[in-house]
């Protein structure tokens, strides 16, 4: 492991876009070792290479080499991190209010830029691109918003600011494109598309398509390859999302929750409960439109569905469970927790994967070309071969632990032993883990166990052999650690009620370790364990009736006396004490739970008088047994000698002052810690900040190394301790996990890993699952409070062992050999279960014949019999339940159907034709039906007297629309037109409602519409009808011919009976389809959960059946007719006539096989030959019966296919007539359709006619607003204008020939030296190529009819278009703000101009001649750049008025709209719909995605279109042949171009080649360059600068101090004038007591009575008495005069005093503030405004 430091763009330590926010030494630190939490995804700089944070520096861990390499930051803390492996770019945010995010370059590492304004408070994600040009931060505290930068610029991108409606978690971005973003929140999904636009960008959240009711809960997301997003939810449904709308596609639900999901190599890896990992192939094509992806989201079908239409998108390629995998390994090696968090590497090399419990895994994805066996060569694919999980088994995966955190804060961390090389650390999840600081030959490198309760504390002995741990229940853990790899919790003991605060630990000469437990009730517990056979023995509880803050043991030899125990605290009058308590004797057994005085004595010792919360003692450490040191909440550090009073201390003690005081921190002290050694002090404060000071012998302390790399948001840090060499320093800052750190300064070695040595090997499997890895320290009965033995139990155990010891070790001996019987019973009990298990059925014994404990078999019986009768009763509920909905659907849709749903099913096919169900009408509809019928009677009455010849003239034309006088009657395409002859063809039936229909012309208002939609349902049910009287005739069919099929196929059984063959002969059925009540009922076969009998109702089944075999065979016995067929004819009523020739058998005499035929008499041979005879004539008759039966099977068989071919014809012509009457009343609906929809349409009119007026006003004013806009900024033109009119005046001015000469007026130079000055002062910077342009058009003048050379210009390519996905994941086009987007349309730059004085011309005129021309060249500056001001704002200006011509645009398309829909209706008022009825043709129309409007189309012959096509292609060949002739000659003429122009180019290169070889100007640095001496030259100038840094350097210093003496000088001067005005004004209250004094005698010297003297009226001046210009006073006026003064003093002092209590009120406010950061991490102090670090 190394630390490197980040650099700034200078290469710096930093430059002046980073603000130093904590001093750079302090931030350098070189981590051996981290193991921080991770967030989730993890970001990778590199292909390989992770990045998370580590305190306060960034670490990047490789996932296949395991290094891990740190950069330190000048950050106090990192709160995100993200990374980016295409440009290797590093970003984090810093912790505290207003943070700011900081983007570096990884290698080297070097500061790029730095984003200020960020977020408030907190940031919630932040990410990069997959090309890394663009970064997105998410804020959601206090501001909800997204902003996106540029990692070229580092600037915002102009318009990527939006604020967000919600809080969001996680930004995503689409790897292919920077312009799709996603963000996620626990029940929400919203995608951002972000288009590119003139000089910003249109940002837009799309709407959500997931409803906000929907009770949703994201578990897992990620983007598919295709540019579609992916998300999954803790219900375990899968939705797909169209990445640039944001709407539905697919939905789908998984059989198990997903924890997590990703894609690599175009496959979807789902990470499920259970560690199950399940690999899937999408099909892309498969994904729906939006608006079956909303139906989708209710109906949910199966995600293991496979590629089917209308199901999942997705089909199972490869499950792998990883359980399986881990129960194979050993218990600590084996992965715990549930996998949350899946991804892929970014060169898809390895799958990553995150537990719950914290530990990262990975294994090489696999590819294609790798082999299960053989050389590892040969197993490893190329990482160009593509990605195959075919033949993946979950051994085969090659999983590896990467790196482990843990989950919840860290509460302590300490090394164990005095290596240095393996270390613990506990949290408050309860978790313990043990690791290694250098991983090791063991696979994972550290072990865990598990405590239900918060672990506090931890504490080991020196040798690093057991470890003490205390937990948030008042336990105390004692764990045996001598082999890490086999750490297991060996005793537990629940000390107190009260949470452990902290435990201290000593190890004692004789191989006793002594404890000290501090509690959070201010009680101090004493324990000792003997290391050789551990074991907690508590002494006891100390209460010193006081507030305690820390504990620690007092460095000294334990030569005779007891270990002491340092306690600092609060005593009763709340000031900072110290305490020296000493341990009772090791052999100490405690009667009661406090310990005394006596047994406990106790030393105290102020350390100061100060109830102040600052000064507060939180902290201490003894050095050695004179030397004590302690924290204080202010951050001082001091050395005390140890206490000298006995007793708990009284008020009348004095405070001890400090020997010494050491650099104090700046925050509240929270750890101290001394070394083994006594030479090192470890300190940690709240500011973050961890320090090691050295104590020497000598008595010299030095602060060695002061580092800040943990978070002072968070806490500080939380623990400091080095090892025993005091070189290494393990800290943690909470929730920020543990880091193992040394100054770098120090070559500290990291310690080796230990050889996994026997003792680690030793013991096989079943020992180390008996080991205790987890403990329910919260369960009170397990563990009960400690209570200490009382006196009683004592002596009778003391009794015992001293009545005679023999006798106590021949107990010891007897129990230890019961407790190995038992165990032995134990072993042998499950050996015969075992046994019994696997033995023959006969031979087994019921489990209950095992049972050993009986009552503990009841108690389980009756729980279990609990259980299940609750499972019961809630099985019964829902049942009843479900009956109780069965029977409403029943009501609610089966019983209203009068013809039920059925189908009938081919014999030999999949062929089905299913029948209408009918519903039953009701009596309302019934009754509607008949009016309009008869209505309609009505109306052919009527219409047939206006016809006929009785009707009058006058009624005649008593007709709304005459058919007959654009249609004939004949057209047999109109649908429902029956105008003239039959309304059937010839052969169709005749239904009642076709002659009640309107004709198609007569449907002209609603009424008519409306009436005509009831005829038009009615006769689709007719029509309906019709068919299902074919379909139950088909029905009686198919019932007739399976009977005669049935018939045959008994007899062919028969037949193959006889001829012994053995032939599956199918028999034909009814399927439950076609039985109209099946679906009611419910089969044995339906059901697939299996029925659960009880053992009671298995007993009463088994005797059922052993009854009703008993009467069976008592029925078999009594029946006399069956003993008699068995008696008389073998049990068969069948004679030698009944039977076949198959059936007859011969019966062979025995001596015809026994005896030879050479041997046999003539009788036997005659016998012999007659039974061959026979035989012979037997089997000649079987083999002919045998003909015939295959000829009669032949013959069955050709029947019952005939049958089946006879009932195909009839179910294929049912199907003929399906589909014809399909065609019929599907018309007839489509119909109906038609005309609500025209009913409809006259109601959207109405609305659509209010709601288009609203926008025409509203579109109008949105036009005058538009208006107003130009008319302003059109005035700002005007005076833009002018100004630029006035700049080019005074351009013309200073640059004409006049003014030049006036100049030169009264210079005295000759007209000729003017002229030549004035060429200079005319002389222009020449644009490129313009000479060589000049001089060709100088050479050849254009020709008539050519054109003339114009100036070459250089030509940039136009952007990418955003729209365009980069699939690779590379920069779709350049940010807005680029060098690269500025050099888009950009030309070449000016070259200067150098200018040499003529002769002749003094230097003073020359220089004249140059400021004339700069004032020239200044006023063509100005000039040009109001041109680019006017061009700018002709740009807004085409822009605003192209808002108005939109505006303008829509306003008048709005007012057009409005004008044709009123037209429209007007129109549509009588319109008439007709359906066509046409045979075949080509549709040509656009088809819509779901009903295609034919409204507008026509119909046009096929003749039309050929002629019309057949003209199109020779005019189209005529054209083409024109083209091809264009092409060539200008082919040619370019080509001709092309090759002047190339000449042209290389004559103006050669010849400025020329002019540069000519004008090249040798100077002595070229020469120098030339010879080689520049190396010297730069090392010359390295020097300088280096001294002028040092001469800097020391001003700077001189600077500082002189600006000290000068603030000295001035307080001194404020202070001394603060004396004197305090004296003034002294002096003023007596003078103005004088002046009161004498006011006061001169108002009893006044006259009394009357009038007062001197008055006068108003407005008249005073008279003047007397000869030095005294005037005359009025009593009144002065009174007056004083009480208005009297007011205005009053008012100035209750302001001042007003503002002394405001600026009171807010030192109090800021004292209370920076006392509450003492005790918890505030930020209110952060609010203020950040200044200077430099100016403190």
């Amino acid at each position: 492991p190394g630390s490197r430091r980040l650099a700034g763009p200078g290469g710096g330590p930093a430059s002046a876009a980073m603000p130093i926010q904590k001093d750079a030494d302090k931030g350098r630190v070189r981590i051996h070792s981290s193991f921080t939490p991770i967030n989730t995804p993890l970001t990778f700089s590199s292909p390989s290479v992770a990045v998370c944070a580590a305190g306060s520096s960034i670490c990047l861990f490789n996932v296949e080499t395991f290094k891990k390499e740190y950069i330190n930051t000048y950050s106090y803390s990192i709160s995100k991190v993200c990374a980016n492996s295409a440009r290797g770019l590093v970003a984090y945010c810093e912790g505290g209010t207003n943070p700011q995010t900081y983007v570096y370059a990884v290698e080297p590492p070097k500061l790029l830029f730095t984003l200020s304004n960020v977020t408030e408070l907190e940031l919630a994600d932040m990410t990069f691109s997959k090309c890394g040009t663009r970064l997105y931060t998410l804020s959601r505290a206090t501001s909800k918003r997204l902003r996106v930068f540029s990692t070229v610029t580092g600037q915002l991108l102009p318009g990527c600011e939006i604020d967000l409606p919600q809080r969001f978690d996680k930004v995503a971005v689409f790897p292919g494109h920077k312009d799709r973003v996603a963000l996620v929140r626990s029940s929400c999904v919203r995608i951002v598309t972000i288009q590119k636009s003139y000089e910003t960008y249109i940002t837009k959240l799309q709407p959500s398509a997931v409803p906000t009711d929907a009770d949703l809960s994201i578990s897992a997301y990620t983007w598919l390859d295709s540019g579609r997003f992916v998300f999954a939810t803790r219900q375990g449904a899968m939705v797909t999302l169209d990445g640039t709308t944001g709407v539905v596609l697919h939905a789908c639900q998984a059989a198990e929750p997903i924890s997590s999901l990703t894609t690599v190599g175009g496959f979807l890896v789902t990470a499920h409960m259970g560690n199950m990992l399940k690999v899937w192939s999408s099909n892309d094509q498969e994904v729906l439109t939006p608006e079956q992806g909303s139906a989708m989201m209710q109906s949910m079908p199966p995600m293991e569905g496979g590629f089917e239409p209308g199901q999942s998108a997705y089909l199972l390629e490869k499950s792998l469970e990883l359980d399986g995998w881990n129960d194979v390994l050993p218990v600590g090696e084996r992965m715990k927790g549930q996998v949350a968090y899946l991804q892929a590497t970014p060169d898809a090399a390895h799958m990553i994967l995150t537990t719950a419990e914290g530990e990262v895994w990975a294994f090489p994805v696999p590819r294609a070309g790798g082999d299960s066996g053989g050389d590892e060569a040969q197993q490893s694919p190329s990482p160009m071969a593509p990605i195959c999980f075919d033949d993946v088994v979950v051994e085969d995966l090659q999983m590896h632990l990467v790196t482990w955190f843990h989950t919840h804060p860290v509460s302590d961390a300490i090394f164990l032993g005095p290596s240095g090389r393996v270390c613990a650390s506990c949290d408050e999840g309860g978790r313990l883990r043990l690791w290694e600081l250098t991983k090791g030959n063991d696979s994972k490198g550290f072990r865990t166990l598990s405590i239900t309760s918060a672990l506090t504390c931890l504490a080991t002995d020196y040798e690093g052999n057991v470890l003490v741990a205390g937990s948030d229940s008042g336990c105390v853990h004692l764990i045996k650690v001598a082999t890490w790899q086999k750490a297991h919790i060996v005793h537990t003991t629940r000390v107190s009620n009260s949470p452990v605060s902290k435990i201290v630990a000593v190890t004692h000469e004789s191989g006793v370790l002594v404890v000290g437990v501090l509690f959070f009730d201010s009680k101090i517990a004493f324990i000792s364990i003997p290391l050789e056979e551990p074991e907690i023995l508590v002494h006891g509880i100390s209460d010193l009736n006081r507030k305690i803050e820390d504990i620690a043991f007092c460095k000294a030899d334990f030569e005779g006396e007891e270990p002491k125990l340092v306690v600092v605290g609060e005593d009763k009058q709340q000031m900072p004490c110290m305490w020296i308590v000493t341990a009772p004797p090791l052999d100490y057994q405690a009667s009661m739970s406090l310990l005394s005085r006596e047994d406990c004595p106790v030393w105290a010792m102020k350390l100061s008088s100060s109830t102040r919360p600052q000064d507060k003692a939180v902290a201490v450490a003894s050095v050695s047994q004179d030397i004590v040191v302690v924290g204080f909440a202010n951050g001082a550090t001091k050395l005390f000698p140890p206490p000298q009073s006995f007793g708990p201390g009284t008020k009348k003690l004095e405070p001890t002052q400090a020997d010494e005081e050491l650099t104090p921190h700046n925050q509240y002290i929270l750890r101290m810690a001394v070394s083994d050694d006594a030479r090192y002090l470890f300190s940690a404060s709240m500011d973050g900040c961890a320090r090691r000071t050295i104590f020497e012998d000598g008595g010299t302390r030095i602060l060695d190394a002061e580092k800040t790399i943990h978070s002072p948001f968070n806490g500080g840090v939380l623990q400091a301790i080095g090892d025993v060499s005091g070189d290494l320093m393990l800290t943690t800052g909470g929730a920020d996990g543990v880091v193992v750190w040394s100054d770098p300064k120090q070559k500290v070695n990291t310690p080796a890993p230990g050889a996994q040595g026997a003792e680690a090997e030793e013991g096989s499997q079943e020992e180390e699952e008996s080991m205790v890895f987890s403990v329910d320290d919260q369960d009170v009965e397990a563990f009960p409070v400690w209570e200490p033995v009382t006196e009683e139990e004592r002596e009778a155990m003391e009794n015992e062992e001293n009545d005679d010891p023999e006798l106590n070790a021949l107990v010891l001996a007897q129990r230890r050999a019961l407790s190995l019987e038992v165990e032995a019973l134990r072993k042998k009990l499950r050996m015969l279960v075992d046994h019994n298990a696997s033995c023959p059925e006969l031979e087994q014994l019921d489990r209950a014949e095992f049972c050993v404990d009986f009552e503990e078999r009841d108690a389980i019986a009756a729980t279990t019999k609990e259980r299940c009768d609750d499972l019961r009763a809630q099985i019964e509920k829902e049942n009843v339940a479900r009956q109780m909905i069965r029977d409403r659907l029943i009501k609610e849709f089966w019983e209203p159907m009068r013809g039920k749903g059925c189908q009938i099913s081919s014999l030999s096919s999949n062929l089905s034709v299913s029948n209408y169900p009918e519903r039953i009408v009701s009596e309302e509809e019934a009754t509607t039906l008949r009016k309009l019928r008869c209505m309609r009677q009505v109306e052919h009455l009527e219409n047939g007297f206006i016809r006929g010849a009785a009707c009058p003239v006058g009624l005649k034309d008593d007709i709304l629309l005459k058919a007959e006088m654009f249609a004939s009657g004949e057209e047999g395409y109109i649908v429902n037109w029956w105008h003239q002859g039959s309304i059937a063809a010839k052969g169709e039936k005749v239904y009642a409602d076709q002659k009640n229909l309107y004709e198609p012309f007569e449907l002209l208002s609603n009424s008519r519409r409306r009436l005509q939609i009831h005829l038009l349902q009615a006769l689709a049910v007719e029509y309906r009808q019709a068919f299902n009287e074919l379909f139950a005739t088909c029905q009686g069919d198919k019932k007739g011919i399976l009977d005669q099929i049935n018939e045959k196929v008994l007899r062919t059984k028969s037949i193959l009976n006889e001829l012994g063959v053995v032939e599956e002969v199918p028999e034909p059925g009814m399927n439950d389809h076609e039985d109209d009540q099946a679906v009611l009922n419910v089969k044995d076969e339906e059901i697939k959960a299996e029925k659960w009998i009880s053992p009671e109702e298995k007993k009463a089944i088994e005797e059922a059946a052993r009854k009703e075999e008993e009467r069976q065979r008592l029925l078999r016995e009594n029946d006399a007719g069956t003993r008699a067929l068995q008696q008389m004819m073998g049990g068969t009523l069948k004679t030698k006539k009944d039977l076949t020739a198959l059936e007859i058998t011969l019966d062979k005499e025995a001596w015809m096989d026994e005896i030879p035929e050479e041997e046999m008499s003539e009788l036997q041979l005659i016998a012999l030959k007659e039974f061959q005879e026979k035989e012979k004539a037997l089997a000649d008759e079987q083999e002919k019966y045998r003909k015939q039966l295959d000829t009669e099977l032949k013959k069955l068989k050709t029947e019952i296919s005939d049958l089946t071919d006879q009932f195909e014809r009839i179910l294929k012509e049912l199907h003929h007539q399906r589909f014809a009457h399909d065609a019929k009343f599907f018309c007839q609906e489509l119909y109906c359709v038609r005309l609500q929809l025209a009913l409809l349409q006259n109601i959207e009119d109405g609305l659509v006619l209010k709601q288009s007026n609203q926008d025409v006003e509203e579109a109008r004013n949105k036009l005058r607003e538009a208006e107003a806009k130009v008319e302003q900024f059109t005035g700002e033109i005007a005076s833009k204008k002018a100004r630029q009119d006035d700049r080019m005046r005074h351009e013309r001015e200073v640059s004409s020939a006049q003014h030049f000469r006036q100049a030169f007026a009264q210079s005295g130079l000759e007209p000729e030296a003017i002229s030549a000055l004035l060429q200079l002062f005319r002389k222009r910077k020449p644009q490129p190529g313009a000479a060589t342009d000049q001089e060709d058009n100088k050479k050849k003048k254009p020709k008539a009819g050519e054109e003339a050379p114009r100036a070459s210009t250089t030509m940039t390519a136009a952007p990418i278009s955003s729209v365009a996905a980069a699939v690779d994941g590379s920069d779709a086009y350049p940010d807005l703000g680029t060098p690269e987007a500025a050099l888009i349309g950009t030309t070449s730059n000016e070259n200067d101009v150098v200018l040499e004085r003529p002769e002749g011309i003094e230097e003073e005129h020359f220089e004249l001649m140059l400021e004339l021309r700069q004032e020239r060249m200044q006023a063509e500056v100005e000039v040009q750049k109001g041109a680019i001001e006017l061009q700018e704002m002709a740009a807004l200006m085409a822009h605003l008025q192209r808002e108005r011509d939109d505006a303008s645009q829509a306003c008048k398309q709005l007012e057009q709209e409005l004008q044709e829909h009123i037209d429209l209706m007007k129109r549509e008022e009588y319109d008439i719909e007709i359906l066509f009825r046409l045979r075949q043709g080509q549709v040509e129309v656009p088809q819509a995605a779901v009903v295609t409007d034919y409204s507008d189309a026509i119909v046009i012959q096929n003749d039309v279109v050929e002629s019309r096509n057949t003209r199109i292609l020779e005019l189209g060949k005529d054209k083409v042949s024109t083209l091809e002739t264009i092409k060539e000659f200008r082919k040619k003429l370019s080509l001709i171009q092309w090759e002047y122009k190339k000449l042209q180019m290389q004559t103006s290169d050669l010849e400025e080649r020329t002019k540069d070889v000519h004008m090249l100007r040798v100077t002595k640095d070229l020469q120098s360059l030339l010879k080689g001496g520049e190396e010297g030259r730069n090392k010359a100038e390295a020097d300088l600068l280096e001294r002028k840094i040092e001469h800097l350097s020391n001003t700077s210093q001189q600077k500082e101090a002189t600006l000290k003496k000068q603030y000295a000088a001035v307080s001194h001067a404020a202070k001394m004038r603060k004396m004197e005005n305090n004296m003034l004004e002294k002096k003023l209250r007596e003078l103005q007591q004088n002046v009161i004094q004498r006011e006061h005698i001169r108002r009893l010297r006044a006259p009394q009575g009357g009038a007062p003297q001197g008055g006068r009226e108003k407005g008249e001046k005073a008279k003047i008495i007397g000869g030095g210009g005294r005037i005359e006073e009025s009593e009144a006026e002065i009174r007056t005069a004083q009480q208005g003064f009297r007011d205005i003093r009053s008012r100035q002092r209750l302001m001042d005093a007003a503002k002394r209590h405001t600026e009171e009120i807010d030192l109090l406010t800021k004292e209370l503030d920076r006392l509450r950061q003492k005790t918890f991490p505030s930020f209110i102090q952060l609010h203020q405004e950040r200044g200077n670090p430099d100016h403190r």
